[in-house]
């Protein structure tokens, strides 16, 4: 389930990150995680969203989350 829209998609539809000491990463494979679907990757809500699960700053949270997307 994406956590900005709350709609529920397949896991491979889906991005997988975790924030570790306040930081977002893509997922390791340990620990807990949060999924974001495409379409929500662009809304305005995303920031919001993204700072109340890592506890930073909506404008830092949407730098890591740009700096996960474009390097992959």
């Amino acid at each position: 389930m994406c956590i900005n829209c709350k709609e529920r998609f397949l896991q491979k539809d889906l991005l997988r990150l975790q924030c570790v000491n306040k930081k977002i990463t893509k997922h390791s494979g340990i620990g807990r995680s949060f999924y974001i679907c495409k379409k929500c990757l662009n809304d305005k809500n995303l920031a919001k969203n993204l700072a109340k699960i890592c506890k930073i700053d909506p404008k830092t949270a949407l730098k890591m989350l740009k700096e996960i997307i474009d390097n992959g």
